[in-house]
């Protein structure tokens, strides 16, 4: 995309990306983020600071408004995180208080300017570093606790192109960060610390495993909510110190979690083959459930709610397609179908299962 494209219209552009790369290759990430922000709530913030926001950054928070974080770690390049919006607005009026304060020495330096909006932060829970954007210059700029205040990207797009391009091609990526994975989240090292550092696998662009891994903790997210109870309880009546017992456990669970899946896969396949009365059904977790839009939570959605809650570009794509082959009296089922679908995406399982199916991946039976 040339720098000639509007620069909201290229953070978009990078930012899908980057969210369809963290549903396939890190999940963990991808759950931790935020919904999207409504032009009401953009709006909110405008007020509370003072100053109207860069639409580059008003495209960002249009699509992901922060993150949670996963173990302490922010999942953007340079292992920032994605500020929530009130935290946006706490440290935007805390520093322009240390500047004010600083104001009346002409010979002070200057801490803050009203154009200088926070979007990143050293981690979800710490604040005194991070990440602004210049909203005179474009640039994004890093600020410190020490009062440094230094360029680190020619702007906003170029730094999520450069994230989305190192995600996409780690072995070429450019810099000393590269994409790694630390407990299935996306973690960008190699981390300094040693333990961590022991921890950390590099990201080498490998295909992602379409089953879960032969780990208790990635058995258990990929079983249903309603068989996790089960699985707790003998899991905790484990004796740990018989290899055997703990190794016939794991397999027992680990083909339960494929066969789910597997059957998942197969309930998404028969509602996007071409039946298009036929609709998932299912069912979510209450913490996923929560995660939703609230645009879709309820009926009736949109078409643009909920092209815009299926989040992936190759969803996208799908969902454009079938809308295009409709005729207008199908209409209303198709969008109840997708509308199930975009809810079945907020769990990291229906999420596997709908892109296993839209990239081919599964196999029908």
């Amino acid at each position: 995309m040339t720098t000639d494209t509007p620069a909201d219209v290229r953070v978009t552009h990078s930012w899908n990306r980057i969210v369809e790369w963290l549903a396939e290759y890190a999940p963990p990430s991808y759950a931790t983020l935020n919904p999207s922000a409504s032009d009401d709530e953009i709006a909110a913030l405008e007020e509370a600071l003072g100053v109207s926001v860069p639409e580059e950054l008003k495209a960002l928070w249009g699509l992901s408004a922060g993150e949670d974080g996963v173990d302490g770690s922010g999942l953007m390049l340079g292992n920032w995180a994605l500020m929530p919006l009130d935290a946006v607005i706490e440290v935007y009026q805390l520093q322009m208080r240390f500047q004010e304060e600083d104001g009346e020495d002409e010979d002070a330096l200057v801490l803050w300017k009203p154009s200088w909006i926070p979007f990143c932060s050293f981690n979800p829970d710490d604040t005194v570093y991070g990440l602004y954007l210049n909203g005179e210059s474009g640039e994004v700029c890093k600020w410190t606790r020490f009062g440094e205040r230094e360029r680190e990207y020619e702007s906003l797009p170029a730094y999520l192109e450069l994230m989305a391009v190192s995600l996409e091609a780690p072995l070429a990526a450019a810099g000393p960060e590269k994409p790694g994975m630390m407990g299935g989240a996306l973690v960008w090292g190699p981390p300094l610390d040693e333990e961590r550092r022991g921890q950390w696998v590099r990201h080498l662009g490998q295909a992602p495993p379409r089953h879960p891994a032969k780990t208790l903790g990635a058995i258990r997210e990929a079983l249903p909510g309603d068989e996790r109870a089960e699985f707790d309880e003998q899991r905790d009546a484990l004796d740990l110190v018989d290899p055997e017992t703990v190794a016939a456990f794991r397999d027992h669970w680990w083909e339960r979690a494929v066969q789910a899946q597997e059957e998942l896969e197969d309930d998404v396949a028969a509602a996007l083959g071409g039946n298009i009365m036929v609709q998932p059904g299912h069912k979510l977790a209450p913490e996923y459930e929560a995660t939703l839009p609230a645009a879709i939570r309820h009926l009736p959605p949109s078409m643009d709610d909920i092209r815009a809650a299926l989040r992936h570009e190759s969803v996208r794509a799908r969902f454009d397609r079938e809308f295009m082959d409709a005729i207008p009296p199908h209409y209303p089922a198709l969008l109840l179908r997708w509308w199930d679908m975009a809810r079945l995406m907020a769990d990291p399982r229906g999420d596997r299962a709908v892109r296993a199916v839209i990239n081919g991946r599964h196999a029908s039976g």
